[in-house]
């Protein structure tokens, strides 16, 4: 499976230290963008209680980025093709950068509501902002080493994943030293650096043919290509779901505190870092297919007894609860690191074996997009659930709901079977017409 991710024309002629430097330095910004989605968790809803704003403005203001992020993929698709990735990338963090540092000025901001609604739209304008660094870093990335897609691909998400997670950590060590304002303008500050270290990196092209511009529509109406995505999205609910109200039924059913709720997301996030490099790897070595049947086949069940469902009358301990969300930080990412790789796959498959810069683009948007539109709906609906059953209920009965995307999964991995094998019957039949060719040409230049 290796080299799926290939594209018509190679994207660089960099020597090896260079492709290390650029894979480390759009890393490196890739991360610091993510710091940045994270960083202000813990703070943001202290400082509301303080300035006396209602608690449901926290989830809005926190959970708009996706929203953003999710807007702004097929448009970095668009602008990457248009005047290559290093632009793009700039724009993106120099923007989001900029919004945090306009941002740390809105605690002089008196009236609540002015306050609420530019914090949702800067939220939502940061979220843009860090599409753009997502799409163009992953379209860097994918092609700077095109023959190890899943390994690439899992180092970048380790590396994003563990930002994330030492986001809150920063923002509450820098809303304790001196308030709001510093949380928000020094990692606003560094992110904007990074446009000097953006300059740095080497070229890479993302730049299509003339005759490959339309590409880009083939992916959005090939349902193969965006059945793969969806499964990405569909885990990434998993992953987002039990966010808003795993606290609540910490305290109430375990009786723990939110300072318990977050070392379990730790490990849970924990686990994504540790076991990404090695996964993708394995992944790159392995048939990917198989990485997405296996997790399809554990996550349904994992989820049941997160609560756990009433229906297994199974007591809910805290190791328990440790142990599951430990578990989906590995099983997660084995039905979604595959994607990006698999996706390459059936487009080229259904293309004759070709996939052009354009289509290469388009297919990293997608796969990014997949990222908070999972996010989004399983925050979201985790929330309006809440209301009406509990903890246990909506985490058992999403754990049973899955149950039919595994189905859907299998399914699709046996249909790319047969598509597979008439795409390599084909292959042969035109190789074995082109080597008739060969022959007949070369009796003809005897007789000549």
């Amino acid at each position: 499976m290796g080299g799926v991710g290939t594209t018509n024309k190679p994207a660089h002629n960099l020597s090896k230290p260079m492709m290390i430097y650029a894979f480390t330095a759009v890393t490196v910004v890739l991360a610091l963008a993510f710091m940045l989605y994270s960083l202000p968790a813990p703070f943001l809803p202290i400082y509301h209680e303080n300035r006396g704003v209602s608690s449901f403005w926290d989830g809005i203001i926190l959970g708009v980025v996706p929203v953003g992020f999710l807007i702004s993929c097929a448009p970095s698709a668009y602008l990457m093709e248009r005047f290559n990735f290093k632009p793009i990338m700039m724009i993106g963090s120099g923007s989001l950068g900029s919004i945090f540092i306009i941002n740390s000025f809105f605690n002089r901001i008196a009236n609540d509501t002015l306050y609420i609604t530019l914090s949702c739209l800067f939220r939502v304008v940061a979220g843009f902002a860090t599409g753009l660094v997502a799409v163009t870093s992953f379209g860097v990335l994918t092609k700077l080493v095109p023959t190890r897609v899943a390994f690439v691909t899992a180092l970048a998400e380790a590396a994003l994943n563990g930002a994330q997670a030492f986001g809150p950590f920063l923002g509450g060590l820098l809303y304790d030293a001196s308030g709001y304002s510093l949380a928000f303008w020094v990692p606003g500050l560094i992110i904007v650096c990074c446009v000097l270290v953006e300059l740095t990196i080497p070229h890479v092209n993302t730049l299509p043919d003339r005759a490959d511009a339309n590409d880009s529509m083939k992916v959005y109406k090939d349902p193969w290509v965006m059945l793969a995505a969806w499964h990405c999205a569909a885990c990434q609910i998993l992953l987002f779901f039990h966010l808003p109200t795993l606290a609540p039924f910490a305290e109430k059913a375990l009786n723990e505190t939110v300072v318990w709720t977050g070392l379990a997301l730790l490990v849970n996030t924990s686990t994504i870092i540790i076991s990404a490099p090695p996964l993708g790897w394995l992944i790159d070595k392995f048939n990917p297919y198989l990485f997405v049947m296996l997790s399809s086949v554990i996550l349904p069940f994992l989820y049941m007894f997160l609560g756990p469902i009433p229906l297994f009358n199974v007591a809910t301990s805290k190791l328990q609860v440790m142990l599951v969300l430990a578990l989906l930080g590995l099983f997660v990412p084995m039905g979604c690191t595959p994607i990006l790789l698999i996706m390459f796959d059936v487009y080229k498959m259904r293309n004759g074996g070709e996939m052009s810069i354009s289509a290469s683009n388009t297919i990293v948007s997608a796969y990014c997009s997949c990222f908070p539109l999972g996010a989004c709906i399983g925050s979201f609906s985790a929330g309006f659930l809440s209301e009406y059953v509990s903890f246990e209920w909506s985490t058992g009965g999403l754990g049973l709901i899955f149950f039919i995307q595994s189905l859907l999964s299998f399914l699709y991995c046996w249909k790319v079977k047969e598509l597979r094998k008439r795409y390599e019957e084909e292959k042969q039949a035109q190789g074995g017409t082109q080597a008739g060719t060969v022959v007949e040409n070369a009796v003809a230049l005897q007789q000549i």
